[in-house]
């Protein structure tokens, strides 16, 4: 979760010595006005160096795994170039989208007809930095759903988070789903139950939604 800013040069020890850093789903490289991500669906290893990015396909070393990445692999990758700063480029929709592709399924007509502008069990409104990464059933019990949810580019929030489960009442809890606070409910439109939530930069935010019997 998250971005961290790493210089493009290497004008210290300490910057020779990263020559390649970690990172996941994608990496960027922009200026005012514009700029370029490259994203992936599985690779973990960039390397930038003034105007050129690099991304490590496969590794050879002998220790301390001698057997490191041999065999057949799958990947896929891909160019992104965007207007805007990374945070109003759209870069961390589109690395989601790219490593969780639409699925498209044959249905009846009348299925698809009826489908049309129901709403999602879950939105997030009013705060384009947050993104919903997960919803789960709770682990210590099934009749519950855990929502997670992040801030990504860095800074403050308020987003409204609303879902159309019949939901009793609401919990912020730890990553451990343990309970810390309990949520306000409020209506939303189209007999959906929303609550607010307020976050910090990079601040990770778990939900647990108890549901009517």
């Amino acid at each position: 979760y998250g971005v961290v800013q790493r210089p493009t040069h290497r004008n210290t020890s300490w910057d020779m010595a990263k020559f390649e850093v970690c990172a996941h789903r994608f990496a960027d490289l922009s200026e005012y006005g514009h700029g370029v991500a490259l994203l992936n669906d599985c690779k973990y290893g960039y390397a930038t160096r003034g105007g050129a990015m690099g991304l490590s396909l496969l590794r050879a070393p002998k220790e301390p795994d001698a057997h490191c990445d041999m065999g057949h692999h799958s990947f896929r990758y891909a160019v992104f170039p965007h207007t805007g700063a990374f945070g109003d480029g759209g870069v961390v929709r589109e690395a989601y989208q790219f490593n969780v592709p639409l699925v498209q399924l044959p249905v009846d007509a009348t299925v698809a007809a009826d489908a049309a502008g129901v709403m999602p069990f879950f939105a997030v409104a009013g705060a384009p930095n947050v993104v919903l990464d997960a919803v789960k059933r709770a682990e210590d019990n099934g009749s519950q759903v855990v929502v997670r949810l992040y801030e990504a580019f860095g800074g403050h929030a308020r987003a409204r988070l609303s879902t159309r489960l019949r939901v009793a009442s609401a919990q912020l809890t730890n990553i451990l789903e343990e309970p810390t606070a309990t949520v306000k409910l409020a209506a939303a439109p189209g007999g959906a139950t929303a609550i607010e939530l307020e976050f910090r930069p990079f601040e990770i935010k778990t939900v647990k939604f108890s549901l009517k019997a």
